[in-house]
């Protein structure tokens, strides 16, 4: 069925059919346009979007598309992860840990150094950071940077996509959905074999999971893997970078933010 992280349309005014309903999204540009070009990583809190450009400054953005510099120009020259959780920013850094204060822009490193160098993904759930390592092993971080393995060694070998949503991991391996409880630790398939084999990049927002295949098609999955698309085929083939906040999808294409509601 389904083809982490430009959409290739004029947008003036864009309405996007739903292919099993009547009802129609409108995606509009926010900001100028460019004003993304140098973006590699994007996460939304609290209202806002917090973004990384190629030479490491982070920004703030707001609904209206309005822009402030987070910190020094190049701070975050090194990070390779983002992720909001908890009122604050944590990066991964050189293979360390990283919680930065976005009002103020302060930053502090938590846990050891190096504890993180392995890294490969890493998401947010219920106040945690869960993360998974090159081998395929899950670890659960607190806010103080103390870690716990969860589960076996390697038992994530095959994830290539990781989210958070509804207090279960949902992850993409071969090419099929999964959930795994972190209360439990029980996991179970989700929806059929094979059906994520094409995707490329998701993000969970308002109880679903959104995500989009190779030819740039958009997808609309629910908690027990029922799917529907959503809009045009091919209408997010030059998306570059997506998210989601407040009951809208986010993206970057060539440049320039724009969002649709979901």
């Amino acid at each position: 069925m389904k083809n982490l992280f430009s959409f290739s349309f004029t947008l003036i005014t864009i309405i996007l059919f739903l292919s099993s309903s009547t009802f129609a999204q409108r995606w509009e540009q926010i900001g100028k346009k460019g004003d993304w070009e140098n973006t590699i990583d994007v996460v939304a809190m609290n209202g806002y979007l917090y973004s990384i450009e190629k030479n490491g400054t982070l920004f703030k953005t707001d609904k209206n598309g309005s822009y402030e510099q987070i910190g020094t120009k190049g701070e975050f020259d090194n990070v390779n992860f983002l992720v909001a959780m908890g009122n604050e920013i944590w990066t991964v850094e050189d293979g360390d840990l990283y919680h930065t204060n976005p009002t103020t822009g302060t930053w502090e490193r938590v846990g050891k150094k190096g504890d993180w160098k392995n890294t490969i993904g890493m998401v947010g759930l219920n106040g945690k950071l869960y993360s998974i390592e090159t081998n395929g092993t899950l670890y659960e971080t607190n806010k103080d940077g103390t870690w716990s393995q969860i589960g076996d060694n390697g038992a994530f070998s095959s994830a290539e996509m990781l989210e958070s949503m509804d207090n279960h991991l949902w992850t993409v391996e071969k090419g099929t959905l999964y959930k795994t409880n972190m209360r439990t630790l029980r996991w179970q398939q989700v929806g059929d074999e094979g059906d994520w084999e094409n995707t490329v990049a998701m993000v969970a927002d308002g109880g679903f999971l959104w995500s989009v295949e190779k030819d740039g098609t958009l997808f609309r999955t629910d908690k027990t893997g029922t799917y529907e698309q959503i809009g045009p085929k091919g209408i997010l083939s030059e998306v570059s970078l997506m998210t989601a906040m407040g009951g809208m999808l986010y993206v970057v294409e060539n440049g320039t933010l724009y969002r649709t509601k979901g």
